[in-house]
């Protein structure tokens, strides 16, 4: 078992390369055969609306199930409420269990593992492995489910995020390097991604910041670590505020607003600090 865990953690930077898809796919295709079964699944979650989807599947009877969605029920839906993995080797006796996929299939399901896709915080989706090829499951195969998904959900989380930042540079830079004002931001691993013009004239520096840590902005001034530091760490944002700082041993008043940066699906993604130097007005 640790022979096939190290292989697929060795291979996993390869398919991660390839794309969110093939993550799961790979995930799929090689977790079948590390958990020792004869299908498996992987249902992307919509927590929001409480539904999951047939995303990747692999079995008697795959092709039939790709794309169909339903609400949190059953084994995978218990799993996705609770966020905790299953490991059932009776299912036709067990409460969790609904019978209609298999209605619908006609494949028969004696044991299964659903394991929570869950990264950063947010569920991805859930991993299903479906009948043992031993008979019955064991735990340390649904340890192996466990972390194999785990690896898979930090990549594809990785993947979705390196995407939004570059949607929103992509649509947002020339706004932001167009603004009156300075604008600093960072990513949600306190990563510098946005440093316009503006804020490099009222602080004299400025790109040789990019894409180092926040913290590395402390010597330069303190009060915009602490800005940017509330809004990731604690989600407070404030407005119309102002601090004073030295620049190149001049004196100034900063007046600034903090905000949450979000995506194009409109979730967080980082944390900014729109500011303009007020010392003469």
């Amino acid at each position: 078992m640790i022979e096939f865990l190290a292989k697929f953690a060795e291979d996993l930077p390869a398919e991660s390369a390839k794309g969110e898809d093939a993550l799961w796919d790979y995930l799929t295709r090689r977790g079948a055969g590390i958990v020792n079964c004869h299908a498996a699944s992987f249902f992307e979650a919509d927590d929001v609306k409480h539904l999951l989807t047939f995303k990747k599947s692999i079995g008697p009877v795959s092709g039939d199930l790709v794309g169909v969605s339903f609400g949190y029920q059953g084994v995978v839906g218990f799993c996705a409420e609770s966020r905790k993995a299953i490991l059932i080797n009776d299912a036709e006796n067990s409460p969790l269990f609904t019978k209609k996929v298999d209605k619908v299939s006609g494949f028969k399901t004696k044991t299964v593992i659903a394991v929570p896709a869950i990264a950063n915080g947010e569920l991805l989706g859930v991993m299903e492995f479906v009948n043992s090829i031993a008979g019955v499951f064991s735990d340390e195969e649904l340890r192996a489910a466990g972390l194999i998904t785990a690896l898979v959900a930090r990549d594809v989380y990785i993947k979705k995020l390196e995407a939004t930042i570059k949607q929103l540079n992509l649509k947002g830079e020339s706004t932001i390097n167009n603004l009156s004002g300075g604008f600093i931001g960072a990513d949600m691993e306190g990563k510098i991604i946005f440093f316009n013009p503006k804020a490099s004239e009222i602080f004299e520096a400025g790109q040789e910041f990019m894409n180092k840590p926040v913290a590395d902005l402390f010597r330069l001034c303190p009060e915009i670590v602490a800005a940017i530091g509330d809004v990731l760490k604690q989600g407070k944002t404030v407005r119309r505020q102002d601090f004073k700082c030295r620049v190149n041993g001049k004196e100034k008043v900063i007046g600034y607003s903090s905000i949450n940066i979000k995506g194009v699906d409109g979730k967080v993604i980082g944390a900014g600090v729109i500011f303009q130097d007020i010392t003469n007005l």
